[in-house]
């Protein structure tokens, strides 16, 4: 029996392997079609998923008019997530699922959005923790009142706000049911001229997020790589305290006897990243598109949020003051800094946190070969940038 769906996928990098395996997993979607104006990056995926015969576009645009997919995921750099999510949406596509962070500032996620509910595209962003055991029984247990009202939560992250904050963020809502940002205060350190990928980062933040109901959120990133998680936070509440991680829920309350680990049963996955959560959030969209739940839990509208509690963030480091929502600024309030000379770079000398993943220098026989030895995406760019840069390649 023929899937109900045919999907798409831009961006054919580490990230866009996840997403396959996501769709492997679920019978009702036939992944037809990849585009990437990077010609290498094409064939090596192509030739990972012979048996897909998947058509091959340099243009998201082309791919679109011709193989006219009913999903699009959107695996591209930050800054691309806009120009592939929203030509998507104005050729018509049932949805769009696009990586994480949603957008890097206000206005290129409102253009996302703007553009989806201009065409009724369903748009997802991949907060795909969102489907881990631990993440969906704590927010039970939170619904349920066990260390009753939430007070505070505590978040260690590191690479980047917008790289792993960007889950930590978007879990600790997910857990606390969702709760909208009020007003927040940040502070970044950038002494060095630090990138991800074409995006410019911070060295270090800090930052606090008060949210409806007295809820804060404490976050730093970068200040102590040890016990720094994306998908781990702590919870103080009125009555007991609470540890989440994706496989773990830990809590402390009055009859739980000191901590106590809680069974957190069946569930969609234990890891974050892979095949189950993706194809989890894949079957969240079907049953979106047919109508069978009201909302994605990984929605473009929750996700929306988690932007601007992260360029408030930015944008109150920026002013020296707090910032309240809504935010007013649509742009990236971290290069605005930079650009006003907010930022001055005292170790000179621009570098990429992810340059192990371009694929400048990189011999595609090289590659493959690395590839019939059974590495992943990831471990082969890393292996083949140290020979790179020893001389070996």
């Amino acid at each position: 029996m023929p899937a109900r769906y045919t999907a798409a996928i831009v961006g054919c990098g580490s990230i866009a392997h996840a997403h396959m395996d996501g769709y492997a997993l679920v019978d009702d979607i036939d992944v037809i079609a990849i585009a990437d104006p990077v010609a290498h990056a094409r064939s090596q995926y192509a030739d990972t998923y012979a048996d897909l015969h998947l058509q091959q576009f340099d243009s998201v645009e082309q791919m679109l008019v011709t193989a006219k997919p009913d999903i699009v995921s959107v695996c591209t750099w930050h800054l691309l997530h806009p120009a592939p999510t929203i030509a998507a949406a104005k050729a018509g596509v049932q949805a769009v699922i696009c990586e994480k962070p949603m957008a890097i500032g206000m206005g290129a996620a409102d253009s996302m959005i703007d553009a989806c509910q201009a065409s009724g595209t369903k748009l997802v962003i991949s907060h795909q923790r969102r489907f881990t055991k631990g993440w969906v029984k704590a927010r039970e247990l939170m619904q349920q009142g066990v260390i009753g009202q939430p007070l505070f939560v505590t978040n260690k992250v590191a690479e980047g706000l917008t790289n792993w904050g960007t889950h930590s963020i978007d879990g600790s809502r997910f857990v606390l049911g969702d709760p909208q940002p009020q007003w927040v205060m940040g502070a970044v350190e950038r002494r060095t001229d630090r990138f991800e990928r074409d995006t410019a980062i911070e060295d270090a933040c800090l930052g606090l997020v008060h949210f409806e109901g007295d809820i804060q959120l404490f976050i730093q990133s970068d200040l102590m790589r040890e016990g720094a998680t994306a998908g781990s936070f702590q919870i103080k509440g009125t009555e007991g305290m609470m540890e989440v991680s994706e496989s773990r829920v830990r809590l402390m309350n009055a009859s739980s006897n000191g901590w106590l680990d809680v069974e957190i049963g069946a569930g969609e996955a234990d890891r974050a990243i892979g095949g189950n959560t993706n194809a989890a959030q894949v079957r969240e969209l079907l049953q979106w598109l047919q109508g069978e739940v009201e909302e994605h839990r990984g929605s473009g509208r929750q996700a929306r949020v988690t932007v601007e509690i992260m360029m408030g963030l930015y944008e109150s480091a920026r002013r020296q003051h707090v910032v309240n929502f809504p935010l007013t600024e649509k742009g990236y309030p971290l290069e605005l800094m930079i650009a006003e000379d907010g930022l001055p770079v005292e170790v000179e000398g621009r570098y990429d946190i992810r340059a192990f993943l371009s694929w400048d220098g990189v011999d595609p026989a090289r590659y493959k070969e690395l590839a019939a030895e059974g590495k992943g995406h990831s471990q082969i760019m890393r292996q083949i940038h140290v020979e790179l840069e020893k001389g070996e390649g």
